[in-house]
Parts: structure tokens; sequence; C-alpha cells
């Protein structure tokens, strides 16, 4: 669900306010830690994150957003 959102971002980075925004804050409605956890458990794995979902980013770049986006929500937590 993360990941969907930013497939077809140029820049998946771009895509992070929207994530958080539509995502987690809309959809989702669960705590930030939990998505955080679950952030970590994909970053913590062996997985080919790049493999779930047919789009033209590179591990690299999904791990890269994922961990941008894990920041950003400990940046979140932090405020609250």
């Amino acid at each position: 669900m993360l990941i969907y959102p930013i497939q077809f971002e140029s820049e998946p980075l771009d895509g992070i306010d929207r994530v958080v925004a539509q995502v987690i804050r809309e959809h989702w409605r669960i705590p930030l830690r939990d998505v955080i956890a679950a952030i970590d458990a994909g970053l913590g794995s062996d997985a080919k994150l790049a493999e779930l979902l047919p789009q033209s980013h590179s591990e690299v770049v999904i791990r890269r957003f994922l961990s941008a986006l894990r920041t950003r929500l400990e940046a979140e937590t932090e405020k609250d």
C-alpha cells in the first residue's frame, strides 16, 4: 500500500506527502509507530520490494523512498 501510490511518480520522493495524507492518515488510520514498524520490517528483509508491484523504479529507489517516508513519520511522532 505504501508503494502503490508512487509507482507512476517520476521521482517517488515527491509522493511522500500524498502517501502520508491519503494512505496513512485517511485510509489506514493506524498508529504511526505501527507504520514505521512495517517499513522497518520491509527494509530489514531480503525481499525484492521493487517487485511487489509492476512499476519501473529500482530496488534502490523504492528503499530510498521507504527510508525517507520512515524519517518523515518518525519526525511526526516526535511532534505528538
